[in-house]
């Protein structure tokens, strides 16, 4: 964590809580306790924070008898300007807002002026300072087209109301249309798409169904079967971040030049692990499904600068990939 940061995050504690224990700033912070106590040192010395220690209430907290309890007085706060995840998110947040406001049709549409109006006041001391960064800071993000199921309000209204629903749905995989009766779990948004995780009445066990798949739904007079939520994050969970299937494998893929450090900079699964072999190569272990096509698809996309090293299973769905690809040109 940067050094400034860390300067906002010690005030920001403070601020919020009153008063604070060296061991909490060490977690808000990350920093060792000989850097936590130097910077504790120079707000004092150097940019005047009225922080005092009390024995008594065993923690840090800004003196309220002081001049200088006034913190603008001693702290800058541009001086560290933003992180580069709060950057992002209040920028891809504030034109995402912009795009709502464009709907004529959703839900919030009404109020969907003043949510965003209060937002950037929330985030700005005036209107012009929202503007100003939206226009000169550029998330380059591809764009997807818009999801759009005829059936995805009565899905949310039978999730919230905590009734059953009667589905048809089509199963890409089998290419067949089925007819199921669920209770909604939950929603899921994974690699732009919604998945709905429900109790499958048909198979008497959880399952997950892409929404765009879903060609009729209704609300049953009937509540849904109790599920704890504990057991659906347990069975559930997996499908998502691990390359969507059921039989789980570990790929060892090595990659080179420019890829080595873009895919270093990636998250593919939060199980994974990885090592650099050397300057120009990086290696990644992560869980994957078998038979999984995303996994081969993410690897093609860095070309001869990936190598799968195993299982050879893996290795194999790659050069079926390739070779039905060379056979189009």
């Amino acid at each position: 964590m940067d050094f400034n940061v860390r300067i906002m995050k010690i005030d920001q504690a403070i601020t919020e809580r009153g008063i604070v224990t060296f061991e909490d700033l060490l977690r808000a912070t990350g920093a060792s306790p000989a850097t936590l106590k130097r910077e504790i040192s120079y707000m004092r010395n150097e940019l005047k924070a009225p922080i005092t220690y009390s024995r008594s209430r065993g923690g840090y907290l800004f003196a309220k008898n002081r001049k200088e309890a006034l913190r603008a007085d001693f702290y800058e706060r541009q001086a560290a300007w933003f992180t580069p995840e709060e950057l992002f998110t209040m920028v891809t947040t504030l034109e995402n807002f912009a795009e709502l406001e464009k709907n004529r049709q959703g839900y919030l549409t009404k109020d969907m002026r003043q949510l965003a109006a209060r937002l950037r006041t929330s985030m700005f001391s005036d209107q012009a300072n929202a503007d100003e960064l939206t226009k000169r800071v550029k998330i380059n993000i591809p764009k997807r087209k818009p999801i759009t199921n005829d059936y995805f309000a009565v899905i949310g209204q039978g999730l919230i109301r905590r009734k059953r629903v009667r589905l048809v749905y089509y199963s890409d995989h089998k290419r067949e249309e089925t007819r199921r009766v669920v209770s909604p779990m939950r929603l899921t948004f994974y690699r732009s798409r919604w998945y709905l995780d429900a109790w499958c009445h048909e198979r008497g066990a959880l399952r997950s169904f892409n929404v765009e798949n879903i060609r009729h739904a209704d609300i049953m007079d009937m509540a849904v079967k109790i599920v704890p939520m504990k057991q659906v994050c347990a069975e559930l969970d997996s499908l998502y971040g691990m390359y969507r299937g059921e039989e789980v494998q570990w790929a060892r893929i090595r990659f080179t030049g420019i890829a080595a450090k873009l895919v270093s900079k990636e998250i593919w699964h939060v199980d994974q692990s990885d090592k650099w072999l050397s300057d120009d190569l990086y290696e990644l272990m992560v869980p994957y499904a078998k038979g999984s096509p995303e996994i081969v698809g993410d690897i093609l996309r860095y070309g001869p600068m990936a190598k799968v090293m195993e299982p050879a299973s893996l290795q194999e769905d790659v050069k079926k990939a390739l070779n039905a690809t060379l056979k189009n040109y």
